[in-house]
């Protein structure tokens, strides 16, 4: 409970026995059993030489710090028992203040400074325009009320400062040296209008070091080394009158507070106020979350289109052979139409047969001889394949043209080369007709490939149809089968490829294939997610930083501004819940502008690279979220320092 105590209604303030002290090792003694009492109506002034404990009475008496010792009653109302909030409340509601360096908004108009002076009463906005307006017009300046202050001349600024600290007609009105930074006829202005609000019975207590300011006060105290005097003033007393306040309970003081939406303007109004360094900060979480977005994106179209290649190749292939005995593989274990019979099987794309074909101790090499002794021979692979074989194992023609089945069965002596059995020989083409030499068989080359996504042993060797091959070399029966299958038809094809080659016997047969690559996939899905969230995860960590940053050197360009909040009704949490409402607001745009970045990077890589782009549809919807979140937390350290600093330190630094 605050204590209260009976007085005469008349007195404003009463201060007895007040001392301030700052440090121990020694202390400084700012004010020494100060004794005061002011009547509602007077007009004060008070002055010192520099250092006296002036600027320190006038923060005691406006709230804004404590006495060390002594009373200090306020309308009744023990000062030194409120808390925090009530005397925010205090000074929001009874207080006004009117600074030397007049303490605007630089990047709020005439009114909205006038304005703001309500914002900390948690009231509706309704009639607050027009009381705004009524004090500039009381001051004499409704005709800037849409000017910025940069616009003003110095005696204007100060009036838009006194038109801010009258809008909730108080009790009190303290003024700081309001005419130090003035030229001589706006600080006779400025004199002029205080003496023409305190004939209306506003109570004015004036700090200065003029002497002809001092003296069109009413009543008079000099203050040095913290000790307080009264002076005898050459000025006609003026009989004390009193402001109306039939509305106001003395002895009861309201919290400070501010409402949801006062908050939230003044939160755009403080990000907006410097767009340049608004989209600095915006910058980084735009960099990180763009990043992660995208990467995300990226990762899932780049794995997805690796599983797909994946299943199309492993996925979809097939290899018989024969059974090994002790004898080894029966080479009667395939028939020779085994390509016919499984291309009659629902799901079969294609089918080939694929040999080795035994050479013994011949070597290829080309044709035609020029020079017997400087001709190389080459101990190369030779294989035997039926047609459809190229098909099954995805091959890639270079030039020419591949064998058919009227090759094998006419037992034509003609070849194909792999590509880099081709570079050893020496072949770069077919337009003049080329040559090899088997042992002492002459084949003529009609294709060259150019690549084989299966099968790459065929890259190196020469490839002859399988009927010369049986002709030439004695080959009994395939080798293997190779066949390639619709993706998902697989297992079916390998469960009755047995039956439709051997129905006599399918044991003899040894199918193999890859089961559905479920687990491989899933590894390179989150193999490429880890990689690319730690990249996402670095740049937002950056982006958090910058933020971090950015917001902390702001509270420090806004000190200032920090302590007219505090002056004028804004408590701790005020401060604190305004800066991290433009943090965490800055958040989420650079969330909103970040995502929307990383979609467009993802839909133009795809674009670019021909792949089907793959969103993951909650990176997008989450981005801002996840924006805000690292702008609230990289923003707690700097609202927290901004709502520490006292108002008399971000006045003194502040200006």
């Amino acid at each position: 409970m605050m204590a209260t105590r009976k007085q005469s209604r008349s007195y404003v303030l009463e201060l007895s026995k007040v001392s301030r002290d700052f440090g121990t090792e020694p202390a400084v003694h700012a004010l020494v059993d100060v004794d005061l009492r002011l009547k509602a109506g007077e007009w004060l002034a008070i002055t010192g030489p520099s250092g006296a404990g002036k600027s320190t009475l006038l923060h005691i008496l406006g709230c804004l710090d404590r006495p060390s010792s002594g009373n200090y009653f306020f309308e009744g109302i023990d000062a030194g028992t409120l808390s925090d909030d009530e005397r925010a409340g205090l000074r929001s509601r009874r207080i006004g203040f009117v600074f030397q360096s007049y303490h605007l908004l630089p990047h709020r108009s005439v009114l909205e400074n006038v304005m703001l002076a309500e914002v900390y009463r948690e009231q509706s906005q309704d009639g607050r325009k027009e009381r705004a307006l009524a004090a500039l017009q009381r001051v004499g300046l409704s005709h800037r009320v849409d000017f910025l202050p940069t616009k003003l001349s110095g005696g204007e600024k100060q009036r838009v400062a006194i038109a801010r600290a009258l809008v909730g007609s108080p009790s009190l009105l303290l003024c700081d040296e309001p005419t130090g930074n003035l030229d001589s006829k706006s600080g006779a202005d400025i004199l002029d209008l205080f003496e023409a609000l305190n004939k209306q019975g506003l109570t004015l207590i004036i700090v200065t070091h003029d002497e002809s300011v001092a003296r069109r006060a009413g009543r008079r105290v000099h203050i040095i080394d913290g000790s307080l005097s009264e002076v005898a003033n050459g000025e006609r007393k003026r009989k004390p009158t009193r402001l109306s306040k039939a509305n106001v309970n003395p002895h009861v003081v309201g919290k400070s507070e501010i409402t949801t939406r006062d908050l939230f303007e003044e939160a755009l109004a403080g990000m907006f106020a410097r767009p340049g360094r608004m989209a600095l900060t915006i910058l980084g979480i735009v960099i990180g979350l763009t990043a992660l977005v995208a990467t995300l994106g990226l990762s899932r179209t780049a794995s997805n289109r690796i599983i797909s290649q994946f299943d199309e190749l492993a996925a979809t292939e097939i290899t018989i052979t024969g059974k090994s005995g002790l004898s080894g593989a029966d080479p009667n274990a395939i028939p020779w139409d085994a390509p016919a019979r499984l291309t009659r099987l629902n799901g079969v794309v294609a089918a080939g047969t694929l040999s080795e074909v035994d050479i013994g101790d011949d070597l290829v090499r080309s044709s035609p001889v020029r020079d017997p002794q400087s001709q190389t021979a080459f101990n190369l692979s030779v294989q035997a394949a039926s047609p459809g074989l190229f098909t099954a194992v995805r091959a890639e023609l270079e030039t020419g043209r591949l064998p058919d089945l009227g090759h094998s069965e006419r037992m034509d002596r003609v070849a194909v080369l792999g590509p880099n059995a081709a570079l050893r020989l020496g072949i770069v083409g077919i337009e003049h007709l080329p040559a090899i030499a088997i042992g002492d068989h002459l084949y003529l080359v009609i294709g060259i490939l150019r690549d084989v996504a299966r099968e790459p042993e065929l890259l190196g060797a020469v490839i002859i149809p399988e009927g010369t091959a049986g002709h030439d070399f004695g080959l009994i029966g395939p080798g293997k089968v190779i066949v390639e299958t619709r993706i998902g038809a697989t297992s079916l094809i390998a469960q009755q490829a047995p039956f439709a080659l051997r129905p006599d016997d399918p044991s003899a047969l040894k199918i193999e294939f890859l089961p559905e690559p479920q687990r491989v996939r899933d590894a390179v899905q989150s193999d490429l997610n880890v990689l690319f969230l730690l990249l996402g995860g670095l740049s937002l960590v950056v982006g958090a930083i910058g933020i971090g940053n950015i917001t902390l050197v702001s509270v420090i360009e806004r000190t200032g501004e920090i302590g007219l909040r505090r002056a004028i009704g804004a408590n701790r949490r005020h401060i604190a819940a305004q800066f991290l409402l433009e943090s965490t607001s800055l958040g989420v745009i650079g969330g909103v502008i970040g995502a929307s970045l990383g979609v467009l990077i993802v839909v133009v890589v795809s674009a670019y690279q021909v792949w089907t782009p793959v969103l993951d549809p909650l990176a997008p919807v989450l981005a801002p979220l996840v924006g805000g979140l690292i702008g609230l937390v990289s923003g707690t350290y700097p609202a927290m320092r901004a709502a520490q600093l006292e108002p008399i330190e971000a006045f003194r630094f502040g200006t």
